[in-house]
């Protein structure tokens, strides 16, 4: 709720590591030849490249008290070191499995342009809407609902680069014409010295969508060829996936460390310098290929996939429509500021997108994701109200808590993330044991509290209770709210693929993504009309008006009563299960469609377990 920039915001979902048998030997063992980015790069091993056997004396000796001084530094150096030791052989042992052409584009695409291009660019967001372009929080969340336009086309995008390769590839040039768009864009923010003009403002949120164009497209065929790993090596999926979002990760740290510097000099453009190598070097790792791709054959017309194209025709029905219903809704943002035509727009548009789904899915699938999406939609969201809120100077928010750039998006940033992670903790030690319409149910309740601490605050009760705002801001927003937005998100990943049919895992993931952003942009264009309706104004040029009377009303129905509504559709859209049944496809068509999906038996989400088979 605190994202206004346009950039996507990213959930981490991290997955236990395998450990290999002590029995056999280290795969850097002298035994085995080495491979990998240090070969021949060392001519003595380095710390944190040391063997098992080599910690084990180091061990025997510390015990035994033979050391002397240098045996002792070295002991030491050893303990310090063991952390990047035990990460560099992880790190070495999943690259023998999936090979280093992978691990090095996953670090291209989740560290360097999922973690660290769009969190500099989401760090710049804020101060460079209120003190560059001076922007309303009205239009700041309508460019952010443009801007936001690549990440529901992803089905689209990947399903032309399925059927329609290019150069004989299906992912490489897409890539590489995606990140040439996103890297530009960056370049230009960087560059050019912007105003408070309409033609300003439409060239930023223009250079975002080109920025989200790079990431959304590189991060989903990123994802496909992972995936498809992960199916051939299912005994490595959880290092894969673990490994993702510790590079997404590092990404966001070294963009929050890079802000830490930024911010204070006020020099906002220097943000986009530092994104600038992070965009371009997708570049280079796309054009040269190093994402592993086998080179089609077919030339000519043929080299259209027409076989898959036909087999899979609803899920490109409902890609194609999902673009379409996102480009008009984005198109309204733009043209019109009737807040009626856009508030009936935007229900429309909902409406239609629940209606088509259930055309294209198998009917359970289809119920939760209407579930899911609804629940999204009717969230409504006012976050640029609430950011300028905390943000703005006395002059347009008297008495306010006025917090620093540095405050508002790195230290919080920061804070957040570590406590995101207790989120996904918590919810695998709790809420695993729910059955699903409870787990819903409570994730309901709980995203409806987490905005009673916006109302303390914005009422100002923290203060006569002798709380100052940072202080009462960290706790709440920052360290409450990412814990309960995890656990808030789980369940519905959880419900999503207990749902997806087999071997369709990823596109259906892909669509429902789509569908999840969709929802977050029809949340937003609801809270835009909130905003108007509400009276809300934050005009932070100079002599603008400002007016946040209404915002505590605006709180209570869209941030407390909204989500709720949530509770009556679990009784009506999702099954009284629990999160480890088994749940048995459902399959359109008859025949031997229909006895194949049969003789499939009974599949399980990810919370695991076993199936009638075994």
């Amino acid at each position: 709720r605190r994202t206004a920039s346009g950039c996507s915001p990213s959930n981490a979902r991290g997955g236990a590591t395998a450990t290999r048998d002590p029995s056999q030997p280290s795969r850097a063992s002298p035994g085995r030849p080495r491979v990998g980015p240090f070969r021949g790069v060392f001519e003595t091993v380095a710390p944190w490249d040391r063997s098992p056997e080599a910690d084990a004396m180091d061990d025997e000796r510390l015990k035994s008290g033979a050391a002397g001084e240098t045996s002792t530094a070295t002991d030491v150096t050893s303990v310090v070191c063991a952390p990047f030791r035990g990460a560099y052989r992880w790190i070495h042992n999943l690259a023998d499995a999936v090979g280093w052409q992978l691990i090095a584009f996953v670090g291209s695409c989740h560290f360097g342009l999922k973690g660290a291009l769009l969190g500099l660019v989401g760090h710049a967001s804020l101060p460079y809407a209120q003190r560059v372009l001076k922007l309303s929080a009205e239009q700041s969340q309508r460019y952010g609902i443009v801007a936001m336009f690549p990440w529901s086309i992803k089905p689209v995008v990947g399903m032309i680069s399925d059927v329609l390769p290019i150069g004989g590839y299906n992912k490489r040039y897409y890539m590489f014409g995606a990140s040439l768009l996103g890297a530009g864009a960056v370049t230009y923010l960087a560059s050019a010295t912007l105003g408070d003009d309409d033609a300003s403002a439409m060239t930023y949120v223009s250079a975002l969508v080109l920025i989200n164009l790079q990431v959304s497209v590189v991060d989903l065929l990123t994802e496909g060829k992972y995936t498809e790993k992960m199916s051939e090596m299912p005994e490595v999926s959880s290092d894969v996936v673990s490994f993702v979002w510790l590079a997404l990760t590092a990404g966001g740290v070294l963009a929050t460390v890079a802000s830490f510097f930024v911010l204070p000099t006020k020099n906002y453009r220097l943000l986009y310098w530092c994104a600038a190598p992070f965009a371009l070097q997708a570049v280079f790792t796309s054009a040269f290929g190093v994402l592993p791709e086998t080179k089609t054959t077919s030339i000519g017309a043929s080299m259209i996939n027409r076989e898959l194209l036909a087999k899979h025709a609803p899920l490109f029905v409902i890609g194609t429509f999902m673009a379409f219903v996102c480009a008009a809704l984005a198109a309204a943002q733009l043209l019109t500021t009737d807040m009626f035509f856009e508030l009936w727009f935007t229900a429309g548009c909902a409406l239609a997108l629940s209606v088509a789904m259930f055309f294209c899915m198998p009917a359970r699938l289809a119920k939760a994701t209407l579930f899911l999406f609804l629940t999204n939609t009717t969230s409504v969201s006012f976050g640029s109200a609430m950011q300028y809120w905390f943000t703005v100077d006395e002059q347009c928010n008297p008495g306010g808590p006025h917090f620093d750039y540095l405050f508002f998006t790195v230290y919080t940033a920061a804070i957040a993330q570590l406590f995101g992670a207790l989120g996904i903790y918590l919810f695998n030690a709790y809420f695993s044991r729910f059955r699903m319409r409870q787990a819903l149910m409570i994730s309901a309740l709980i995203s409806s509290m987490a905005s009673i601490g916006d109302l303390v605050m914005v009422m100002r009760w923290n203060l006569r209770w002798g709380i100052p705002d940072k202080w009462f801001y960290l706790v709440g927003d920052t360290i409450l709210e990412p814990i309960v937005g995890m656990m808030a998100f789980m369940p519905g990943t959880v419900l999503i693929s207990k749902m997806c049919p087999k071997n369709m895992e990823a596109t259906t993931f892909a669509i429902l993504a789509s569908f999840s952003n969709l929802g977050n942009a029809l949340s937003g264009s609801f809270g835009v009309f909130a905003m108007q309706y509400a009276g809300i104004k934050t005009d932070v040029a100079e002599d603008g008006e400002c007016d946040f009377t209404n915002l505590p009303t605006l709180i209570v129905s869209c941030g407390m009563l909204a989500p709720l509504l949530a509770v009556p559709l679990t009784f009506v859209l999702i099954p009284d299960m629990a999160m480890t049944d088994p749940v048995k496809e459902d399959r359109a068509g008859g025949g031997e469609e229909e006895k194949a999906a049969q003789e499939e038996g009974e599949r399980m989400g990810l919370l695991g377990g076993a199936t009638k088979s075994d």
